[in-house]
């Protein structure tokens, strides 16, 4: 079944928290408010700020912060972030790989589905999540 990683799910809960927040939060807060576990939320973080989507700032009133505009970041990036490139099929970026590609009859047609997924998941803003706008079919 296709389905975001817990890992991703946890991002976009973090990253939507901290589009929403006038200032740096910690790690802790994040994982308290949520009831998230510290270390997963700590690692993704570090992911995030590896990755140039969040800031991170040290000391008493540190924390993280966004390091773009929430429409600036989109759900395509998030998963590509936390879990490597987008793969709705096998033969989406290496049809080398599959063992059928010279026969399949579905190749076409799934590939074409790959890519409308990943446009719609481009188009798909951190803003849009945030404040919940509907979200218009590709």
């Amino acid at each position: 079944m296709l389905r975001l990683s817990k890992k991703v799910d946890y991002a976009i809960i973090l990253l939507s928290h901290l589009g929403e927040a006038s200032g740096p939060i910690s790690a802790q807060e994040v994982s308290s408010h949520y009831h998230l576990p510290q270390p997963m939320i700590a690692n993704i973080l570090k992911q995030l700020a590896a990755s140039q989507l969040v800031e991170s700032t040290r000391g008493v009133q540190g924390g993280y912060v966004l390091q773009r505009q929430a429409n600036q970041i989109s759900l395509a990036e998030i998963v590509r972030v936390i879990d490597g490139p987008f793969n709705f099929v096998e033969c989406a970026h290496e049809p080398s790989e599959c063992r059928v590609s010279a026969t399949c009859p579905t190749q076409t047609p799934l590939q074409a589905l790959h890519g409308r997924l990943y446009e719609f998941m481009e188009s798909v803003t951190l803003e849009n999540l945030i404040q919940n706008h509907e979200l218009q079919p590709v």
